[in-house]
């Protein structure tokens, strides 16, 4: 009994971190989706990364 306890526990924890993890993933795909219609609006990549905290580096990513 203990057992099944334990692996229901186990089991719960991981599809939190799961959910956690996907739920960043579509954040940070968002967050993309609006970087890149700023860089069609013809925004800079400093002021882009100053709103939506992305790098530089990943702004530069998306315009190509």
């Amino acid at each position: 009994m203990l057992m099944t306890y334990e692996v229901k526990q186990e089991f719960q924890v991981n599809e939190t971190l799961t959910l956690k993890k996907a739920e960043k993933q579509g954040e940070k795909r968002a967050i993309k989706r609006v970087a890149l219609r700023m860089l069609q609006k013809g925004m800079d990549n400093q002021t882009i990364s100053e709103l939506t905290e992305l790098t530089e580096e990943e702004i530069e990513q998306i315009r190509k």
